[in-house]
């Protein structure tokens, strides 16, 4: 386990970067083989053809200035990573990551598949937002998140079951969270989560 003092999750701000999108052929391709992508924490690289993407551009943000960035969305259950960011990523963030191929536009990007999850969540600290049911909100589920550090066994990057397809890192050395700030990668909005 490597020593960190803070965790963070992560996401695109959508009113400054572009996301990718499946091309349409792509997600006929999916339908007709009944191979729907789903970046839900099992390997796919056995099983994987190289996915064409293109900037997810619409009549509601073609007027926006939006940037292309170093690491975009692809949809909201994946980030997909420029060669340049790629290189510079993939010899320190572990065995737990795939980097799938995806063509954009005839160049070559890739899609970061994190596999498995960690039990890393404090259980006594973490505190759930309910809805009027009694259920648990799907749309923020915490109204405090803390991660236990003693259980986290990839401080690079990793994921837990309770917060779903959400991505955690840490300001480790060499962990997603530091390569994106020392490199001043674009893309990344991070937000700092509790550690015990």
């Amino acid at each position: 386990m490597k020593s960190f003092n803070k965790a963070y999750g992560f996401n695109i701000n959508p009113d400054l970067y572009l996301y990718l999108n499946e091309t349409g052929f792509e997600q006929t391709m999916q339908l007709t083989e009944g191979q729907i992508l789903l970046f839900d924490g099992h390997s796919m690289k056995n099983n994987w053809r190289t996915l064409g993407v293109n900037w997810l551009i619409d009549e509601h943000n073609k007027n926006a200035a939006l940037q292309i960035p170093d690491i975009a969305g692809l949809g909201s259950t994946s980030y997909v990573l420029s060669k340049e960011v790629k290189a510079i990523m993939e010899p320190s963030l572990g065995d737990n990551i795939e980097y799938l191929n995806c063509d954009l536009n005839g160049e070559t990007w890739y899609a970061l598949n994190l596999i498995g999850f960690e039990d890393a969540i404090n259980h006594e600290l973490t505190e759930h937002n309910y809805n009027k049911r009694g259920e648990i909100k799907m749309i923020k589920p915490f109204k405090r998140l803390v991660i236990d550090k003693s259980k986290v066994e990839n401080s690079a990057l990793f994921r837990t079951k309770e917060t779903g397809l959400s991505y955690i890192t840490t300001d480790a050395k060499n962990s997603f969270y530091s390569l994106v700030k020392k490199h001043n990668f674009t893309g990344i909005e991070f937000h700092e989560i509790e550690v015990v």
